[in-house]
């Protein structure tokens, strides 16, 4: 991945007429608490699959994630899953930062880290605003991946948190939001 330098290099080719971002909780607040084979769980990944299929439908390219474990990571893995039917599809991926990143965070099981690097390695653009931690750099990532999209999905449950900003955010943007919680 790039360092903060790279940033405009790595977005700078995105019309966010054309880019759709995700945000959305950790595993503990998404239907099935983190278990992928929930069947609530496998309802929210049908959903993310509809919604995504959409976007691709109304001309969408690229789509943004944050890398986080839970939505952001579901989220990313059906863009995955839909690059095979839809070649002309983009992955971006915007790490917060790097060092120790999966020990920054209690959501980081060995299977969600499995998943990150996966994602991270079929990603199309890797994008790192930091190699440490600090504070805000959360919302760094969640306001970069808002700035350069059109159209936000996410899955929030209406709580305060990061989910909540970036929402509230992207409305301040003019963003066309799909929440997934309120639409399931």
């Amino acid at each position: 991945m790039g360092n903060t330098g790279d940033i405009t290099m790595g977005l700078q080719d995105i019309n966010p007429s054309c880019a759709v971002c995700f945000s959305g909780h950790r595993p503990e607040r998404l239907p099935g608490s983190g278990d992928l084979l929930h069947k609530d769980a496998e309802q929210l990944t049908e959903e993310l699959n509809k919604a995504i299929t959409n976007a691709i439908k109304q001309g969408k390219i690229w789509f943004i994630n944050g890398i986080m474990a839970g939505f952001d990571l579901m989220a990313a893995t059906q863009v995955v899953c839909l690059k095979e039917k839809y070649p002309q599809i983009k992955l971006v991926t915007v790490a917060p930062f790097t060092a120790k990143y999966f020990s920054k965070e209690t959501c980081w099981s060995r299977e969600w880290i499995d998943r990150a690097k996966n994602i991270m390695e079929l990603s199309d653009e890797k994008i790192r605003l930091s190699e440490q931690y600090h504070s805000g750099i959360y919302y760094e990532r969640n306001r970069v991946m808002v700035d350069h999209s059109s159209e936000l999905v996410c899955y929030w449950d209406g709580n305060s948190g990061g989910t909540q900003y970036t929402v509230d955010y992207a409305k301040s943007k003019g963003l066309l939001i799909h929440n997934l919680c309120n639409e399931g």
